[in-house]
């Protein structure tokens, strides 16, 4: 692995447990083990390492969905598993942001929903934004049942 991927890894890892609203540059260098100056020699601005970070958490949220090789539902209990809430609390964080600062998160955002190319994505914001809201497994659960339903899908 380059140092740029180790660092890329490192501040995907940073972001996930912090969030990027009050993102700077000098702390997460420190949280990694490096230097700001050597992450914009890498990466050329702080916007850009960050949309890189974010295309790499995209990715792994996307591999793991095409490698389970399941349905929708099956993706759905997936998401709500504890381990992958940070994932959704980031997603939503830069989701969120996005309107207010399109130079900075509107390409990525743009990219992760044509990367999905689905109205899929939408149904999954809506009712995981409320479960994280609520906590309400069951009812969102069964909201999602009945959208599948209403679409042809499985359950």
């Amino acid at each position: 692995m380059t140092r740029r991927e180790e660092l890329l890894e490192a501040t995907a890892k940073y972001i996930l447990e912090n969030g990027v609203s009050d993102l700077s540059l000098r702390p997460l260098a420190r949280a990694i083990g490096t230097k700001a100056r050597l992450l914009i020699y890498h990466f050329g601005s702080r916007e850009k390492l960050i949309e890189s970070a974010l295309t790499v958490i995209l990715r792994r949220i996307q591999d793991d969905f095409l490698r389970m090789n399941a349905s929708v539902l099956d993706f759905w209990h997936w998401a709500l598993g504890l381990r992958n809430q940070p994932y959704l609390r980031l997603i939503f964080e830069v989701h969120g942001i996005a309107p207010r600062n399109p130079r900075m998160y509107g390409g990525y955002v743009r990219e992760a929903i044509e990367s999905w190319k689905t109205i899929m994505i939408a149904v999954f914001d809506g009712l995981l934004m409320d479960f994280l809201a609520t906590g309400d497994r069951k009812r969102t659960t069964r909201a999602l049942r009945l959208f599948m339903r209403k679409i042809g899908g499985r359950p």
